[in-house]
C-alpha cells in the first residue's frame, strides 16, 4: 500500500534509507531483518513517473531538526532519511514528497556488470579496490539497471558507479555474498580525444574485478591432535583451502592471492586515529599476498593459516578471512628495508636523552651491531627455507622470524621505485599503505639488499577478543561424566542439521551447567567448549561473555549488548554463546521484592535469542548459575535452555581423580610426592570439599611443608602433611554455616546403651567402613527418631553425635523454622537441606520435632502442614539423603504425622525411658568424674534412693551437693578472715612523717598502707584513709597480683584446666556424704508420678499395643491432653 513520505538528507555514508519509527519498530516486533527489506520509491517529475529501489539500514528516522538539509517543520512519523549523495543520485531533493512501498519478492542478484561514473572514479577504485569490495555488502544492498551508485571510501572519499546491466533480468536484485560484480575499466583520455572506434560498449569491455570466497580460518599450531597430524606447515605465507571452497578450484602453489581479514560487525576499536601514533605499523586492517595451497584435509569452508599470517592479519581461530584473486603483478624488489618491531606495543629500541652535543662513536658502534644482528636473524632465515620454496612478501605487512625460543617482529617495506604513485587526498591526510607484493625464491631472497630501518611500535585496530578456549586445558577429574553428556547434546545442536531437516525436527535449546562457587562450572564449560572447537564435526566458535559485569546495566544498553552477542556469535557460526554466571544478569523473581526489571530483562533476552537462534542453526547457548531455580524462569520454560546438569558435590571416587589431575599438572612438589601418598585415604577426609577447595587444600599443603624450611627440590609431601594442612581448613561449601561442636562424649553419657549401639550403626559404620556400604544393595537407614521422658538424655545423645561419629552436626530448634508469611516456612526447610547437603556427612538434629511435624489438619493457618509435606518430600525423594542423616527428638511421638514414622524417612524410633537402678548408677558416675567426690561417698546408694528420677534429675543431684560443699567452703574461709583481722587490728602507730594501716586484699593477704604525707596526711599523725578507700585500693593490687599470676601461667603454657588438675586436693571443695544428703532431701523429680504413668502409657501405645480403632472425630475432653497446635 503506497503511502506519502518527506525526504530528509542526513550524511548516513551509504546507499540504504532510515524509515520512520512507527515503521521500524513493527518490522523489528515482526522479526523482519533489515538484509530482507526492500522498498520501492516512486515520484513525479513533471509528467513522467520515476521509480527507485532502496534497502533499509534497520534505523529509524530521527527528528527532523537534527539535520541542516531537513525541510523545516518535518514530522518523523512520515519521514524517510537518506544520504545526500545517494538522495542527489536519483534526483531527489531535501523535503521533496515521495511515495513508498514494500517489495515482497526481490530475487537475489547472480552478476552485476557497473562502469566508474567518471576517470577520477575508476582511479580511486583502482587504488582501493580491496576496501571496495570488503565494504560493498556494508552500503550497497539493492541494485537496478541504470542506477547511480554512491560508496564511501574510509568515510572520506566518494565513488560513484553506474549499474549496466543484471543477472538475473529482473526490477531490482539483492547484492549477496555469491555475488559477481564485474567492473569495466575507464581510462582517462587523451588531450586529442578518442577515435569513434575506441567508443565500445562498456558491457563488453567488462573485466572481473576478483572472484572471492570467504572462509574460517584455522591457526594450525592451535589445530588439535587429529588434525594437527594432517594439516602441516608448508612454509611462511600459504596457505591451505579445500578445493571446493574455492569457487572454480583453480588454485596452484605459484598463485599469489590476496588475504584480508573481515572483521565482526560490532568489533570495537582497539586506538583512535589521532591517539595513534603515526609511526606504529598498523595491524588489523591491512591485507597480505599469500600462496595457496589445495588440501582435502582441510575441513571445508576453512583456511589453514600458520602463525605468521595470523600474526600479519590480527587474526584469531575461526576468523572470517577473505581469500580473493588479485590481477595486480609482482614488484621486482632492488632492495627491502626491515624495521624492527616491538610487539609489546613499544618499540624496541629506548629512545637516548637529547643532549646538545656530538654523537658518540659508542652510540654508534651500539648501533651498527643491533643492525648487523637483526640482519644476521634475517639471514638465517633465509637460510633454514626449503630450496625450491617460494616465499610472498607483502609491503607494510609483519614478519615474524623465528629466533631461539621466541620470535623476531619486523615491518617490511618496499623501496619507493617498487610502489606504484597514489593522487594526494583531498582533505590532506596521508594516504594508506599500497597494496604491493613480491613473489621471492630462496636464491632472490638471499640477493636482496637489506637494510635495518628504525625501530617502530605496532598498533591493533581492533581489540582482541577475551577467550580462554585456547588457554592451557585446566585439571580435570571426575566430571567426564558431564563432559561427555554435554559434548554429545550440544553436537547435536551444532551438528546434524541434514538429519534434523529431513525429520523436521526443531532445533534443540541452550544447556545450563549449574553448581555452586567452587564447583567448577567455568572450568568444565570451557573444557566442554574446547572439544567443540578441536571437534571437526563442529569447530565451534567462542563467545565467551561474563554476565556479572553487565548486571547494572541499564535495559536500553543490555538490550543493545544482546544483539551485539548473537551477532558476534552468529557471523562466526558455527558458535557457541558462553553466558558465565547467566543468574546475575537475569535471576528469579523474588517474591517480596520489585521484580520489574528482572522480567524486563528475560523478555528482552528471550526475544533476541529466540529470534537469532531461529535463524542461524549452528548456534547454540551455553549459560552457568549457581542454580536451576536461580535463573529466570521464563529461559527454561520457554526451552531456550532446555539441557539442565547439575554439578553436585564430588564423591570419594571423584575427589581422589581431582586429587589426582592437580598433583599431576601442578608443582613439581607435587608431582614428585605423588606416588607415596595414599590419595584414596586423603578423598576420604576431604568429604564435601568442592574442586576449589581441593586445589587451595593442595595448595596450604604445599606451604604446610615448605615453610619448614629447604629449597623445593629437597622435600615431598607425606601423608602427615595432609593431616596438618587439614588442621582449621573450612571448605567453602561450610564457610557460613552454622556447625554446632560438643564437648560431650560417649563417657559423658550414662546408660541409654542399647539406643548409643543404634546411633554408632546408623551414623558412623556408613563414614568408617564406607567400602563396605557402598558395595551394600540395599538403602540404608539415615533417619532415627529419639523419643522419651523430659530430661533423659535425647539432647545428651545427640551433642555426644556431633563429636563421637566425625559429622558435621546440625542443630534446629523446632519453632525456628516457622513462618507467618506463605512459602516462607517450607523455604526454611529447602534451605536448612541444601546447608545440610553441603555439609555432608551431616548430622541434622531436629529438637522438640512435636512442635514443627504434627499431625496434619490439626493446623488452622496449614503452615505446619505445609511443613510437614516439605519434610516429606526432601526426607524421601527420588535419590534420597545421600551422606546426610536426619535425628528427631520428641517426647510426644503420638503427635507427630504418623508418615514421617514409616520407612525410608525416620527408620527406627529409640526409647529413652527413666533410668533403671544400674543406669543411674552409671550416670552419677559419669558426672562424678567431672567433680572432687570424696572415697566414702556410696554411688550405688545414692542411685538407689532416687528411684523415679531423670537423668537430669541425677544431674541436679550432684551439682546441688557440690554447690552446698562451694558454700561450706567459703563459709570456713570468711571465718578465717575475720579470726585474722581481729588478731592483727585495725592499724599501727605512725612512724615519723609517715602513717601506717593495714588492711584485706581479695585473696585475704594483708595488705599494709603507708602514708608519706601529702593531703591526705592529717596533723595528728594519722593517715586519713577511710575504709572504702583502703578497700578500693586493695581490690586493683588483687587484680594486678592476678593479671600477673595469668600472664605467668600463660607464658609457661599452663591451661586454666590443668592448672586446675594441679591443685592440691585440698584447695578445691569435695563432696562428702553429708553434702550429698542434703542435695537428696531438697532436690525433687521433675516428673511427676502420675505424669510419668501418662507417658509410659502414651509410648507403650507409640511402640505397638495400638488399638487400631479410628477416632470419632470429636475433640478429647481429658486433662492435658492437646487437640491441635493452631
Amino acid at each position: 500500500m503506497l503511502k506519502s513520505v518527506t525526504v530528509t538528507f542526513i550524511p548516513l555514508r551509504h546507499c540504504l534509507i532510515n524509515l520512520p519509527g512507527a515503521w521500524a519498530n513493527a518490522l523489528l516486533d515482526q522479526g523482519k531483518l533489515s538484509q530482507n527489506v526492500v522498498l520501492e520509491l516512486s515520484w513525479q517529475e513533471g509528467s513522467t513517473e520515476k521509480k527507485s529501489y532502496v534497502g533499509w539500514s534497520g534505523g529509524a528516522s530521527g527528528s527532523g531538526s537534527s539535520s541542516a538539509l531537513a525541510r523545516p517543520g518535518a514530522s518523523t512519523a512520515d519521514t524517510i532519511e537518506m544520504d545526500p549523495q545517494f538522495g542527489q543520485a536519483m534526483g531527489l531533493r531535501a523535503g521533496q514528497k515521495v511515495n513508498i512501498d514494500f517489495v515482497k519478492s526481490v530475487q537475489d542478484g547472480i552478476s552485476v556488470n557497473v562502469a566508474p561514473y567518471s576517470e577520477d572514479d575508476w582511479e580511486i577504485l583502482e587504488l582501493h579496490a580491496g576496501y571496495v569490495e570488503d565494504q560493498m555488502l556494508n552500503q550497497i544492498r539493492i541494485l537496478y539497471p541504470h542506477q547511480i551508485v554512491t560508496m564511501w571510501v574510509n568515510g572520506r572519499t566518494l565513488v560513484r558507479l553506474r549499474v549496466l546491466d543484471i543477472n538475473p533480468v529482473a526490477p531490482c536484485v539483492k547484492l549477496g555474498a555469491n555475488a559477481e560484480v564485474i567492473v569495466a575499466p575507464m581510462v582517462r583520455k587523451a588531450n586529442g580525444g578518442a577515435s569513434k572506434s575506441d567508443n565500445r560498449d562498456l558491457s563488453a569491455q567488462a573485466q572481473k574485478l576478483t572472484q572471492a570466497q570467504c572462509l574460517r580460518a584455522l591457526v594450525i599450531e592451535e589445530l588439535s591432535d587429529e588434525l594437527a597430524e594432517k594439516i602441516e606447515d608448508v612454509g611462511p605465507f600459504v596457505v591451505q583451502v579445500h578445493p571446493d571452497s574455492w569457487v572454480e578450484a583453480d588454485l596452484t602453489s605459484q598463485s599469489a592471492l590476496r588475504l584480508s581479514k573481515i572483521t565482526s560487525p560490532h568489533a570495537e576499536k582497539a586506538t583512535d586515529d589521532e591517539t595513534r601514533d603515526p609511526e606504529d605499523l598498523l595491524v588489523g586492517n591491512t591485507p597480505i599476498f599469500v600462496r595457496a595451497m589445495a588440501s582435502y584435509n582441510v575441513p571445508l569452508g576453512h583456511v589453514a593459516i600458520s602463525k605468521q599470517v595470523q600474526d600479519a592479519l590480527d587474526a584469531e581461530s575461526f576468523s572470517i578471512l577473505r581469500l580473493s584473486e588479485t590481477h595486480t603483478p609482482s614488484a621486482q624488489l632492488p632492495s627491502i628495508t626491515l624495521r624492527p618491531v616491538s610487539t609489546s606495543g613499544a618499540s624496541t629500541a629506548t629512545p637516548s636523552p637529547l643532549k646538545l652535543q656530538p654523537k658518540s662513536a659508542s652510540h654508534d658502534s651500539e648501533k651498527t651491531a643491533k643492525a648487523a644482528q637483526f640482519s644476521n636473524i634475517f639471514k638465517e632465515w633465509i637460510s633454514s627455507l626449503p630450496d625450491h620454496g617460494l616465499v610472498i612478501l607483502s609491503h607494510g605487512s609483519l614478519l615474524n622470524i623465528p629466533h631461539g625460543d621466541s620470535f623476531q617482529s619486523f615491518a617490511v617495506n618496499f623501496p619507493p621505485k617498487a610502489l606504484p604513485s597514489q593522487p594526494q587526498q583531498e582533505d590532506s591526510k596521508p594516504n594508506p599503505e599500497p597494496e604491493v607484493f613480491s613473489i621471492q625464491t630462496k636464491n632472490q631472497l638471499s640477493q636482496l639488499k637489506v637494510e635495518i630501518g628504525q625501530a617502530q611500535g605496532i598498533s591493533y585496530v581492533f581489540k582482541k577478543t577475551a577467550t580462554h578456549i585456547n588457554d592451557t586445558p585446566a585439571a580435570l577429574g571426575g566430571v567426564s561424566g558431564v563432559i561427555t553428556k554435554a559434548e554429545k547434546y550440544l553436537l547435536t545442536c551444532l551438528s546434524k542439521l541434514e538429519l534434523r531437516d529431513a525429520f523436521s525436527v526443531p532445533s534443540l535449546g541452550g544447556f545450563l551447567l549449574c553448581g555452586p562457587h567452587g564447583s567448577g562450572k567455568t572450568v568444565v564449560a570451557r573444557s566442554i567448549i574446547r572439544k567443540l572447537a578441536q571437534n571437526t564435526d563442529t569447530l565451534a566458535y567462542c563467545v565467551e561473555i561474563n554476565c556479572a559485569e553487565f548486571a547494572e546495566d541499564r535495559i536500553p544498553v543490555l538490550m543493545t549488548k544482546f544483539q551485539q552477542w548473537f551477532d558476534t556469535a552468529a557471523f562466526h557460526s558455527p558458535s557457541i554463546l558462553f553466558l558465565e554466571d547467566l543468574d546475575r544478569l537475569i535471576p528469579a523473581e523474588v517474591e517480596h521484592a520489585d521484580s520489574f526489571r528482572s522480567r524486563q530483562i528475560a523478555e528482552v533476552f528471550l526475544q533476541i535469542a529466540t529470534r537469532m537462534c531461529k535463524r542461524f542453526d549452528r548456534l547454540a547457548i551455553v549459560a552457568t548459575a549457581q542454580q536451576q531455580v536461580s535463573v529466570h524462569p521464563s529461559l527454561i520454560t520457554s526451552h531456550l535452555l532446555s539441557e539442565i546438569v547439575r554439578l553436585t558435590p564430588p564423591g570419594k571416587a571423584e575427589r581422589k581423580d581431582m586429587l589426582q589431575s592437580l598433583m599431576e599438572t601442578g608443582p613439581a612438589i607435587l608431582q614428585r610426592s605423588l606416588p607415596q601418598i595414599d590419595l584414596v585415604s586423603v578423598a576420604s577426609k576431604t568429604e564435601g570439599y568442592l574442586a576449589a577447595d581441593l586445589k587451595a587444600f593442595l595448595e596450604r599443603t604445599v606451604h604446610e611443608d615448605v615453610t619448614l624450611g629447604g629449597s623445593d627440590e629437597e622435600f615431598s609431601l607425606t601423608q602427615a602433611d595432609f593431616l596438618k594442612a587439614q588442621e582449621g581448613f573450612v571448605p567453602s561449601s561450610l564457610r557460613g554455616v552454622k556447625l554446632q561442636s560438643s564437648a560431650t562424649s560417649w563417657l559423658d553419657i550414662g546408660g541409654l546403651n542399647e539406643t548409643r549401639k543404634i546411633l554408632l550403626e546408623t551414623l558412623e559404620w556408613p563414614t568408617k567402613y564406607a567400602s563396605i556400604f557402598s558395595q551394600c544393595p540395599l538403602r540404608l537407614r539415615s533417619g532415627l527418631l529419639l523419643f522419651g521422658h523430659p530430661g533423659c538424655g535425647k539432647t545428651l545423645l545427640a551433642s555426644a553425635v556431633a563429636k563421637e561419629c566425625g559429622l558435621n552436626f546440625i542443630s534446629v530448634k523446632g519453632p525456628e523454622l516457622l513462618n507467618k508469611y506463605i512459602g516462607a516456612s517450607e523455604k526454611s526447610v529447602r534451605d536448612l537441606f541444601e546447608r545440610a547437603q553441603a555439609a555432608k556427612p551431616c548430622v541434622l538434629f531436629f529438637d522438640e520435632f512435636d512442635s514443627i511435624a504434627p499431625k496434619r489438619g490439626h493446623d488452622s493457618t496449614g503452615v505446619t502442614d505445609r511443613v510437614v509435606n516439605q519434610m516429606l518430600t526432601q526426607m524421601d525423594g527420588a535419590e534420597g539423603l545421600d551422606g546426610v542423616y536426619v535425628l528427631a527428638a520428641t517426647s510426644r511421638p503420638d503427635l507427630i504425622d504418623p508418615a514421617l514414622l514409616r520407612p525410608g524417612r525416620l527408620d527406627k524410633s529409640l526409647l529413652c525411658g527413666m533410668p533403671t537402678l544400674e543406669e543411674r548408677h552409671e550416670i552419677l558416675a559419669c558426672l562424678a568424674r567431672k567433680m572432687e567426690v570424696d572415697e566414702d561417698v556410696d554411688l550405688m546408694e545414692c542411685a538407689r534412693r532416687t528411684e523415679g528420677l531423670t537423668g537430669a534429675d541425677l544431674q541436679a543431684v550432684l551439682y546441688n551437693a557440690h554447690l552446698e560443699a562451694i558454700r561450706v567452703a567459703i563459709e570456713k574461709d570468711e571465718a578465717v578472715k575475720k579470726e585474722r583481722q581481729s588478731e592483727s587490728g585495725a592499724s599501727s602507730p605512725a612512724v615519723g612523717g609517715s602513717s601506717l594501716s593495714s588492711g584485706n586484699n581479695n585473696d585475704g593477704k594483708m595488705v599494709r598502707f603507708v602514708s608519706l604525707g601529702g593531703k591526705g596526711f592529717s596533723a595528728g599523725g594519722k593517715a586519713n584513709l577511710t575504709l572504702a578507700e583502703r578497700g578500693q585500693i586493695s581490690s586493683r593490687l588483687g587484680l594486678i597480683a592476678k593479671g600477673i599470676g595469668a600472664a605467668k601461667e600463660a607464658s609457661s603454657g599452663a591451661t586454666s584446666s590443668e592448672a586446675q588438675d594441679k591443685a592440691p586436693k585440698g584447695s578445691r571443695p569435695i563432696i562428702t556424704n553429708e553434702h550429698l544428703e542434703v542435695s537428696l532431701n531438697t532436690t525433687r523429680s521433675s516428673i511427676t508420678p502420675e505424669e510419668s504413668l501418662r507417658l509410659d502409657l502414651i509410648y507403650k501405645e507409640f511402640l505397638g499395643d495400638r488399638t487400631g480403632e479410628m477416632s470419632n472425630g470429636t475433640g478429647s475432653h481429658e486433662l492435658g491432653q492437646r487437640t491441635t497446635l493452631a
